[in-house]
């Protein structure tokens, strides 16, 4: 997911013109929580985190049924990501060194490398819109966060303080006609977030998207090696064809 709610892309406003035509309806006690926690990850050098998501999909046999994935992120300066995936899609990783972005199923034992933008973000962009590579809740990453909540939601509220597996958080919520977007964020030094949930309402069945952090490590050491991918041995090299 990428600048909220599955990739799609927004031109964005001034937050002030913004929050004046719908004043009634943006909370700036929640602007202000995520200001500061996109503040916060914003100068960030390096981190580590686990994420956990689950996803509604249309299931013949019962309505809806959800997949779960885990995934482990590794980010370092502008131009450096390491994802390793489990889910249902198999075991795999996502390398990205700042030059080639490279695909490695660890399931089939196969790979595929593109070249790919001069930072994190680029990538994530050009990665899903030619080879609809998603990239879990990457919406936090984007310095545009808040701005795209205000763009896109009739409302915007800040819910309180309330409890996520024992972690004392702010909860926010943001909503128009069809999604219901909800936010917890770590009430901490580091404001970092918790928990994302999406809801879509005006799908059959409400299918939601949920996806929780654990594990953040600020700024810590990341040995460059592990950015770069070297095929095991046996590894099949093949060829991917971009969507657009």
């Amino acid at each position: 997911m990428k600048r909220i709610l599955l990739f799609l892309v927004f031109t964005i406003p001034s937050v002030s013109s913004f929050a004046q035509e719908q004043e009634e309806d943006i909370d700036p006690i929640a602007v202000f929580i995520l200001d500061h926690m996109a503040s916060v990850i914003g100068d960030l050098e390096s981190c580590h985190y686990t994420i956990t998501t689950e996803i509604d999909t249309p299931s013949v046999e019962v309505g809806t049924e959800k997949e779960h994935n885990d995934s482990e992120v590794y980010m370092q300066g502008p131009n450096k990501m390491l994802v390793h995936s489990k889910g249902q899609y198999g075991h795999r990783g996502f390398y990205y060194n700042g030059e080639v972005f490279t695909y490695y199923s660890y399931s089939e034992n196969n790979y595929t490398t593109v070249k790919a933008p001069d930072n994190i973000l680029s990538t994530i962009d050009s990665m899903n819109y030619y080879y609809d590579v998603e990239f879990p809740a990457a919406d936090f990453f984007y310095p545009t966060f808040t701005d795209d909540l205000l763009e896109n939601f009739d409302k915007l509220k800040f819910l309180g303080s309330k409890l996520i597996d024992g972690k004392d958080c702010f909860h926010i919520a943001a909503s128009n006609d069809s999604l219901i977007v909800q936010i917890w964020i770590a009430n901490d030094a580091t404001n970092l977030p918790v928990k994302l949930l999406i809801i879509h309402k005006d799908k059959e069945n409400f299918p939601q998207y949920e996806a929780t952090f654990t594990h953040w490590e600020i700024n810590p050491v990341i040995p460059a090696s592990i950015f770069e991918f070297s095929p095991p041995p046996g590894a099949r090299l093949i060829a991917i064809l971009p969507k657009h």
